[in-house]
């Protein structure tokens, strides 16, 4: 292992390390850690705490914001919007022994973290009151090579979240790429055309005139049969993305993963996460996550600018389908991959099409939509499927799936 100067750990990839890894799965991931408080962002769900998420990510949908409004719909009250739940989820994840935890605790510590995406199915509304438990686990471990770093591993991190009756609300996967944390060269960046995003006042013009005619469709029922396969969906458009929309996501989701807490909290989480902190430009022990706001920071794990965290992305594409689906529409699964940084200063154009309408025998009408972000250099950021159960006129209205049982892979009791 090899230490900097500035506290940031630069280990390299090992098949031992690797192996570590996949010695956890079916129990938590060690570089998914809380720190000092393990407690999140929001213990139970409010109504104020769905319309300070929703605001913070930019959707004022009075579905999720105005319950007066809400209470007029068919949910009878605010519900959270697809992703909401990020910001819940006391803390069950699955006990190891204690000795191969402590023999496995530094699986690609040193490793860079870069979230990739995820799979989430969504079984019922969180709405007032509703307090999350949450597991996660290493479900699968692949060793690869990659274009950006050479050798990384994607680890897929299972998830489930139930309330206090016992019910799955939502459950699913992550991924994350773990990577060597180097600066690039030009002859090793695959990167090096991504050049900082700058706007003329023309192409800024564009930007608000899309934001003028952001489409909503709010209470306007979509209704299965009116719907046409191969119906492009309107567009919208994300940023550009500045330090102050992290801060804000952060306002409204809170840390998600990583406790980043100030001042003793700080010293106190550093005791339990050393690895996740280095010295900043101050000599000053800072968390490592400020890649996405210290330039100087993201070169060293080998990022050509700051960029985002993912859940960025995973709110544009909750945002673009409930503003899509309305409010008597039902997003069951919502599959996102991110396919290039998204860099401070960019742009994300989101669009869209129903691939699919069908009626499943267990699900009932419904319709599969692909979708893909795109930014200012034409590059493709984005890709998304998701699965909508819709209304019809001669089935009636949206029948929520059936929760699955709770993951085996939680605390006992």
């Amino acid at each position: 292992m090899a230490e900097t100067d500035d506290g940031l750990l630069r280990n390299r990839i090992t098949d031992e390390s690797v192996e570590l890894m996949r010695r956890r799965i079916g129990f938590p991931n060690p570089t998914l850690r809380t720190g000092a408080i393990d407690e999140p962002w929001n213990i139970s769900c409010t109504d104020d705490a769905v319309r300070r998420f929703s605001i913070c990510i930019g959707d004022d949908n009075p579905l999720f914001c105005r319950p007066d409004y809400a209470r007029r719909t068919r949910w009878g009250g605010v519900i959270a919007p697809p992703a909401f739940e990020k910001s819940m989820g006391l803390n069950r994840n699955p006990e190891m022994d204690i000795e191969e935890a402590r023999a496995t605790s530094k699986a690609l510590r040193g490793i860079q973290l870069f979230h990739s995406g995820g799979e989430n199915f969504y079984y019922a509304p969180i709405m007032e009151g509703t307090t999350l438990h949450r597991s996660r686990w290493v479900a699968n471990v692949e060793d690869k090579k990659s274009e950006f770093s050479g050798r990384s591993v994607i680890v897929t991190n299972g998830l489930c979240l139930w309330d206090q009756k016992d019910r799955v609300l939502v459950d699913g996967v992550d991924w994350f790429i773990h990577a060597e944390r180097r600066r690039k060269s030009e002859k090793t960046d695959k990167y090096v055309r991504d050049e900082p995003a700058r706007y003329t006042d023309e192409q800024l013009a564009e930007i608000e005139a899309a934001y003028d005619v952001e489409y909503r469709r709010g209470a306007d029922t979509l209704w299965f049969e009116d719907v046409v396969p191969g119906t492009v969906l309107p567009r919208m458009v994300k940023g550009p993305l500045t330090v102050t929309d992290l801060i804000n996501l952060h306002m409204g989701a809170g840390w998600l993963v990583y406790g980043n807490w100030p001042n003793r909290l700080a010293y106190e989480n550093r005791k339990k996460l050393r690895g996740f902190y280095s010295r900043d430009e101050y000599n000053a022990w800072d968390t490592v996550q400020r890649v996405h706001w210290d330039k100087d920071l993201a070169q060293k794990v080998g990022v050509r600018m700051m960029y985002d965290i993912g859940p960025v992305r995973q709110f544009h594409i909750s945002n673009y389908l409930t503003n899509f689906a309305g409010d008597d529409a039902w997003i069951h699964r919502i599959r996102f991959e991110f396919r290039r940084f998204n860099y401070i200063g960019d742009i994300t154009w989101l669009t869209g099409e129903i691939s699919e309408a069908r009626i499943d025998e267990t699900l009932g009408p419904l319709i599969e939509v692909t979708m893909r972000g795109t930014n200012q250099r034409g590059s493709e950021n984005i890709r998304a499927t998701a699965t909508i159960l819709l209304a019809s006129r001669s089935h009636g209205p949206v029948k929520l799936p059936q929760s699955p049982p709770p993951t085996p892979h939680r605390a006992k009791g």
